[in-house]
């Protein structure tokens, strides 16, 4: 099992504008999530086929990893208007081994758009988002062997979260 760590940032209003042409996540963008889901990732990851990782995408939005926020989950368009990364947002993780916050369950980017600033400008898209709801925290579990991905977060303000740290 790969280890995991679980991050936690404070939400905050945009300071900057961002470089992305971006909207909220719609019913009507499944299929090409789900495609991004499979594509993105290593063979396997995100399921043996397509099929798979779209219905996955489908539970997902359904709330099997918990109530979907789509006014905080935010994609990524090219200069088609075609999808190329995606932030997926819960209300809250499922489980209780998780803050009791706003939940990124998924951050995906296409392999042909990466290093181009998009993870971080939905990454943000999302803590204005969440600012702007109210929300104070936003969370999110990353391999603890992913130092791209722990990096981008790190910059963005995200630190370890351990489960002692639920009382403050």
């Amino acid at each position: 099992m790969t280890d995991m760590v679980t991050l936690i940032a404070k939400t905050t209003p945009l300071e900057r504008e961002l470089k992305i042409d971006s909207r909220t996540v719609q019913a009507t963008d499944v299929p090409r999530l789900g495609e991004l889901y499979f594509t993105a990732y290593d063979a396997g990851v995100a399921g043996e086929t397509l099929d798979v990782a779209l219905a996955d995408i489908q539970a997902s939005m359904a709330g099997k990893y918990g109530n979907f926020l789509p006014e905080a989950s935010h994609v990524a368009l090219d200069e088609n208007g075609k999808i190329v990364a995606a932030v997926l947002v819960v209300e809250r993780a499922i489980g209780d081994d998780t803050p009791d916050t706003p939940f990124i369950i998924e951050l995906i980017t296409d392999r042909d758009h990466r290093r181009r600033g998009l993870a971080e400008d939905l990454v943000l898209a999302t803590l204005d988002t969440l600012f702007n709801e109210g929300q104070k925290d936003v969370a999110l579990r990353v391999e603890a062997t992913n130092s791209a991905a722990l990096a981008l977060y790190l910059s963005l303000d995200f630190h370890r979260w351990s489960p002692e740290e639920s009382d403050d």
